[in-house]
């Protein structure tokens, strides 16, 4: 097998149209790599001497999946920036070659098309998409820390726009097909079984026309305006300071410098000539690919990517989900119901209450209205998937669901009596699956007549964004039914943890020491704001007093109150100053009082009196480093309790989950990696420090004397058969 096979085939057909056919084998996805483009490299050569091909069309062989992008671990490997920008100029140079063939070039979507394929696609004369659902085409580099390398900073904005071309270079989202044909990314959008055929007749159009002709006809309804914007300086300038503001906004360009190196590769897209631009797009490339932050986001990904195919020591085949039900139509209930019809799957939805049934669907409704006024979708892909949710008052057609999501109130007389009712109307395979945020699941399963098919689900508020999901196994869930969750979450597009039951699980314990250092020093004098203040610096979206505010005080303060139950009064500190500041009736924003004051749902700055309340002592200034030190390290104790006692498998499972739900910041890489990075025998003696000066809270993990005795760190020396215990019992 030659080299080109591996990675693609092609042959030229009766009518002189060169088919490129990207089949990477053993892989599941299409990549490229040097390799890769280095055999279509020669292919392309070949191609400019030879009369008899008169077209070349770019396909895949693999369902539902053109080129999903570079091949991170081949990027993951530059470490200088020469390197980079050398990588970056050879991609752009083969790229080049697409768009210097004296002939029409086609480019047939037939599923994922993300980086280097949309890069590939650019270069092509036409590119034409099936309409499918889970079709996604975008430039997802800022993401992974760098930007487009391979010509997309520069051939995007002088295909559709400024405009279009900032939302996805810079977001780096994804779009489906029909989203790409209204911005001008894709010429048509095809039912799938006629993409090939329809592709053919395009070039076979383009050839007996002339290209030029067949692109004036295709495009002639494409809107002006975004294009018209990169070519007026007074507009391309005023649209670029304002996503300078915007990004800044959002991220600092020390920590995250990649979308600022986007916006001016993009700007020299407007004021240079492609050449020109392309140099420039190599050099920001090739600065970028070496920095910690590329390191850190890269390694993300990776692993984000690993855990939705590893389930650990689970063997066992998933159920297939058909149907689904939701038990409780509150905010979370609603929201679940969202995401599953999102998907297609027929979903319903269980409440007593009509109202709340109401408010639901009102919730998933808002979902879909806020994409639909973002143009994602219209109007009647919104009625169609609202069509997927059939509400119910008594529990009709449960019989026939294949996985029921309970999402009802923490309370867990509640939930075992839901449970119980539910297991008499569903089949005798149906998984029950409750979405506690803190209960155990052991506990819940209890009473239950089929304790081996409940399982945790512990999605995360606000559900359709975020993309954490824990998978929590109780002492007697069966295999079956923790696989079956762990697929079901990749399915709805979650990124699933496998967590071992106990208070809290992972991602909220962690937290909820976080949060107890942050009410410790709140007693202790410091402002709340500086608090804040030093977490948001130190790149957390919000700060701890936002956060609680957020996420409501009563709910924090019932997780905490789970979690001293189990931990005692190393957790204490959270449950007494929230008993406090609930006892005065303020639950954060939901009503428009907690530690800080809200106006029409708005923050309007701390609420002062919230010092008195809580008997704190003389306001004192701390600086934002120590004051970081202390929350920080909290919760990386607290992780590493959680590695002894197995909570999770390896350090890999709580950098996600953390990364994913709380926000900690991506570019640092996870709390372990973090600690990596300070140096695990400087954590522990921070801890020891702090133990002495606060107390036996910070007593350090027992896992940190064995680390710095052996000389290891989380990553790099850890072992896996030193992770302890099983994931589940039973």
């Amino acid at each position: 097998m030659t080299e080109a096979t591996i990675n693609f085939n092609h042959r030229v057909d009766g009518e002189g149209v060169l088919h490129v056919t990207f089949d990477t084998a053993g892989q599941k996805v299409n990549l490229l790599s040097e390799q890769t483009l280095r055999a279509l490299d020669r292919l392309l050569e070949e191609t400019r001497n030879r009369d008899d091909v008169r077209a070349v069309l770019f396909g895949s062989a693999k369902p539902g999946m053109f080129i999903a992008g570079m091949d991170v671990e081949q990027i993951a490997a530059v470490t200088d920036a020469y390197r980079g920008a050398e990588a970056a100029r050879f991609g752009q140079a083969v790229f080049q070659k697409i768009a210097d063939l004296e002939r029409p070039s086609m480019c047939a979507i037939n599923g994922t098309c993300l980086g280097g394929g949309t890069e590939l696609a650019l270069a092509c004369t036409f590119r034409i998409a099936a309409d499918r659902a889970d079709l996604r085409i975008g430039l997802p580099e800022v993401k992974l820390g760098i930007i487009p390398g391979f010509g997309g900073t520069q051939r995007l904005p002088r295909l559709v726009g400024l405009i279009p071309a900032l939302d996805l270079i810079l977001t780096g989202r994804t779009i489906d097909g029909r989203r790409a044909r209204r911005i001008g990314l894709v010429d048509q959008v095809v039912p799938e079984a006629y993409l090939g055929s329809q592709a053919l007749a395009l070039l076979r159009q383009a050839i007996a026309d002339g290209q030029s002709a067949v692109l004036s006809r295709i495009r002639r309804k494409q809107k002006v305006f975004p294009r018209l914007v990169r070519s007026v300086g007074p507009l391309r300038r005023k649209v670029l300071e304002q996503a300078r503001k915007k990004t800044s906004a959002k991220a600092s360009p020390d920590d995250y410098p990649a979308p600022f190196r986007a916006i001016e590769a993009i700007d020299a897209a407007c004021t240079q000539d492609l050449q020109q631009g392309l140099d420039f797009e190599a050099r920001l490339l090739g600065e970028l690919v070496p920095t910690r932050t590329s390191k850190n986001l890269i390694w993300l990904f990776k692993s984000q990517t690993a855990l939705k195919s590893d389930t650990g020591e689970i063997r066992a085949t998933p159920r297939k989900i058909h149907r689904a039900a939701v038990l409780g139509a509150g905010i979370m209930g609603g929201g679940i119901a969202q995401l599953v019809a999102d998907r297609e799957i027929p979903v319903r939805l269980k409440d007593l209450n009509y109202d709340a049934i109401l408010t639901a669907l009102a919730t998933a409704n808002g979902v879909w209205r806020r994409k639909l006024e973002r143009r994602r979708i219209d109007k009647r892909e919104l009625a169609q998937r609202m069509a997927f949710i059939a509400p119910t008052l008594d529990g009709s057609g449960l019989a026939r669901v294949d996985i029921v999501i309970e999402a009802v109130v923490e309370d867990i007389e509640i939930k075992r009596r839901v449970l119980a009712d539910t297991e008499q109307r569903v089949g005798d395979r149906t998984v029950f699956a409750t979405n506690t945020s803190s209960l155990p699941i052991t506990d819940i399963a209890a009473g239950s007549r089929h304790p081996e098919r409940v399982v945790g689900l512990h999605f995360f508020n606000p559900v359709d964004r975020m993309p954490l999901v824990e998978i929590i196994a109780g002492e007697r869930s069966s295999p079956e039914a923790v696989a079956t969750a762990h697929a079901f979450a990749i399915k709805l597009g979650k990124t699933p943890v496998i967590v071992k039951d106990g208070p809290g699980f992972l991602v909220n314990r962690i937290l909820t020491f976080y949060l107890n250092e942050a009410l410790q020093m709140l007693v202790e004098g410091v402002r709340m704001e500086a608090l804040d203040s030093a977490m948001e610096k130190f790149g957390m979206p919000m700060g701890p007093f936002a956060l609680l505010d957020q996420v409501g005080l009563d709910t924090a303060g019932h997780v905490a109150g789970v979690l001293r139950a189990a931990f005692g009064e190393r957790a204490g500190a959270t449950v007494d100053v929230l008993e406090t500041v609930i006892g005065s009736g303020r639950l954060g924003r939901k009503n428009g009082k907690g530690f800080y004051q809200y106006r029409n749902g708005k923050r309007r700055g701390t609420d002062n009196e919230i010092y008195a309340l809580i008997g704190a002592r003389d306001s004192r200034e701390v600086p934002a480093e120590t004051l970081q030190e202390r929350m920080v390290l909290a919760m990386i104790n607290e992780a590493v309790l959680c590695l002894e006692e197995g909570v999770v498998a390896q350090p890999r499972d709580i950098d996600v989950a953390m990364v994913m739900g709380t926000g900690f910041p991506p570019f640092r890489g996870g709390l372990l990696r973090h600690a990596d990075e300070i140096g695990v025998p400087v954590v522990a003696d921070r801890l020891s420090r702090l133990a002495d000066a606060h107390g036996g809270r910070f007593r350090p993990a027992a896992l940190f004397g064995e680390m710095v005795r052996q000389q290891r760190h989380f990553y790099g020396q850890w072992r896996q058969e030193n992770a302890p215990g099983p994931l589940f019992g039973g």
